[in-house]
């Protein structure tokens, strides 16, 4: 099993991965509390909340995801919001990680159009292809104020990195970073040196290493 290690700042809130319906009822009714004791908010809506949440949670952790956080703070005064989410994925991507990510550079940016950029960079975990663009989403009726569908341009930030062989991974394997925020205009001030410190801090090695003051994930 793999060790995925990587370091966040602390505005980020790690979202449950796998969880049940009591545990979405559990996360949802923690979150309102803490951002204010008096927020009233319908049973029903809360129950939508739930089943939503545990919903997304069981398909991040279907599709191979190891952590997942979203960020709620104030930049600049104004505030604003992100999420990232990091999978490893089996992907034999053959004996020269530099020449797979360049293919993947290549791919992505021909499936996605001219609205996005992309290029290999040598991160210290190894070549890693990355890519910023936007993107349009429906948000779900439940996290919408009057329950009306939302349309909502957000800033992309993905990253695709080869797990080295060294790492104790049997078989070949590709971990993706993906962050988004709605804050169009944080994206480069804010959030983008984030990303940058995220990718930078990415390590990966066999189940029980450590790496201190890096949060840990495990990939089987």
């Amino acid at each position: 099993m793999t060790r995925v290690s990587f370091s966040v700042p602390v505005e980020f809130e790690e979202i449950p991965l796998g969880a049940d319906l009591d545990a979405a009822w559990a996360e949802v009714n923690r979150r309102l509390l803490r951002a204010s004791t008096s927020f009233d908010v319908e049973q029903e809506r809360l129950a939508e909340l739930a089943r939503t949440l545990h919903r997304v949670s069981c398909l991040l952790d279907e599709v191979g995801v190891v952590y997942a956080a979203d960020c709620t703070h104030s930049f600049q005064g104004v505030p604003s919001t992100g999420s990232l989410a990091v999978a490893v994925v089996d992907f034999p991507y053959g004996r020269n990680p530099g020449i797979a990510v360049r293919g993947v550079v290549r791919g992505i940016l021909e499936s996605r159009g001219p609205e996005w950029t992309g290029s290999v960079i040598e991160a210290p975990c190894g070549p890693s292809a990355v890519f910023t663009g936007g993107q349009a989403y429906s948000v779900p009726l439940a996290f919408t104020p009057h329950s009306e569908p939302i349309d909502v341009l957000t800033a992309q930030f993905h990253a695709v990195v080869p797990v080295p062989a060294q790492a104790g991974v049997d078989g070949q394997r590709m971990c993706l970073l993906a962050f988004s925020t709605p804050n169009i205009d944080h994206w480069e001030k804010c959030y983008a040196p984030i990303m940058v410190s995220v990718l930078r801090s990415l390590r990966f090695s066999e189940e029980g290493q450590t790496d201190a003051g890096a949060k840990p994930a495990l990939a089987g």
